[in-house]
Parts: C-alpha cells; sequence; structure tokens
C-alpha cells in the first residue's frame, strides 16, 4: 500500500521539481540579461545609457568643449508623481511612463547627443555644441511629447503623464561636469517647485 501510494503522487512530485528547476533558471537568465546589459552601457528598462557610462561619454564631451570653445548644455528630467502613477497603475504603470519618456527624449535629440537613465525616475542628457537657448528648445519638445502621446497599459487602460526638466549650460571652461550636472539639477528643483509640466533654466 505505501509502494501505490508513493507512485501515486509521484508525478505530481516531479512536475513540482519540474516547474522549480524551471522558474530558478528563468530567475538566473533574467538576471544575467541584466548584467548583461549593464555592461554593456545599457539600463534594461528604457534601453537607454546607463548612469556610469553616461558620465564617461559626457566626461569627453565636456573636455572637447573646453577644449574647443564649443557651447554644452545639460538636461535632467522628472517624471511628475511616478510614486503616484506606480500607485495607481502599479509598477508596470511607472515602467511604461519612463519608456514613454526615453521615447519621447531619442525623438527629440540628435544621434550624437547623450541620454542616459540617471536615477530611477530621472533622465539626463548631454547636448554638445548647443547653447541654452537652442537646449530649451530641446526640453520643450521634450515637455511637449511626454504630455500629449498617451500611454497603453496591457489592459487598454489609457493615462498621461508629464515631466519637468531642469536646463544648464557650461558658464567658462573651467567648469566640470559635475558643476554642469549640478546646476541642471538645481533647474530641476526650482522646475519641480514651479510644477508640475515645467522647464527651468
Amino acid at each position: 500500500m505505501m509502494m501505490d501510494e508513493l507512485l501515486a503522487i509521484l508525478p505530481w512530485v516531479l512536475t513540482l521539481t519540474m516547474l522549480v528547476l524551471w522558474a530558478w533558471s528563468e530567475r538566473l537568465r533574467r538576471i544575467q540579461n541584466i548584467k548583461l546589459t549593464d555592461l554593456m552601457g545599457k539600463d534594461s528598462l528604457t534601453g537607454l545609457s546607463n548612469r556610469r557610462n553616461f558620465l564617461e561619454l559626457a566626461a569627453r564631451e565636456i573636455n572637447r568643449s573646453q577644449r574647443f570653445s564649443n557651447p554644452l548644455t545639460a538636461l535632467i528630467i522628472d517624471v511628475d508623481d511616478l510614486r503616484h502613477m506606480n500607485n495607481v497603475y502599479g509598477t508596470i504603470g511607472g515602467d511604461l511612463a519612463l519608456k514613454h519618456l526615453a521615447n519621447a527624449c531619442r525623438q527629440s535629440v540628435r544621434d550624437f547627443d547623450l541620454i542616459a537613465r540617471f536615477s530611477g525616475e530621472e533622465v539626463a542628457l548631454v547636448l554638445p555644441d548647443t547653447p541654452l537657448d537652442g537646449a530649451i528648445v530641446v526640453a520643450e519638445r521634450i515637455r511637449k511629447k511626454s504630455a500629449e502621446q498617451r500611454i497603453s497599459m496591457p489592459d487598454g487602460l489609457e493615462f498621461t503623464m508629464t515631466v519637468c526638466i531642469g536646463v544648464a549650460q557650461t558658464k567658462n571652461e573651467m567648469d566640470s561636469l559635475e558643476d554642469l550636472l549640478l546646476a541642471a539639477d538645481l533647474a530641476l528643483q526650482r522646475a519641480m517647485e514651479n510644477g508640475p509640466n515645467k522647464v527651468m533654466y
């Protein structure tokens, strides 16, 4: 009788074991993909550069702009009320909002401009050979695209989002990348205080 009972539950045990092994291998595969994407200098969610890669490339651009006395500008963009979006639409909604912002940025800049996911809800850009007025035009383009295009959830529900953007330009040849990004971040803080849906410089 004991052997019969064991034989009866054996298929269930094997099935459960296979499911556990499959789930474990899927988890390992996802972790490896994230690590590989990170090694390639990309953010796994948005496909933009990651922060480390962005800072390396931006440091080269600031050196080049100083060598040739060309203007260099930076934008830092923050999604308005991303925490609220996550609460209402779940993390899927928040992720879609960040992807939406990444696409709005890609559609608004030149091939050689630098774009990165800078932090959890921030995207940063460095625009070589671009003075402040040109960067403000780009910022307004991104702000409008972000707000105008609707975001579709997998269940068909749609929502819109807005962003605040801080813009800054290097002031002299002694400015470092940290100076430029700090100035853009301070402008972003002013935009958020006067926002939502604002560009400040």
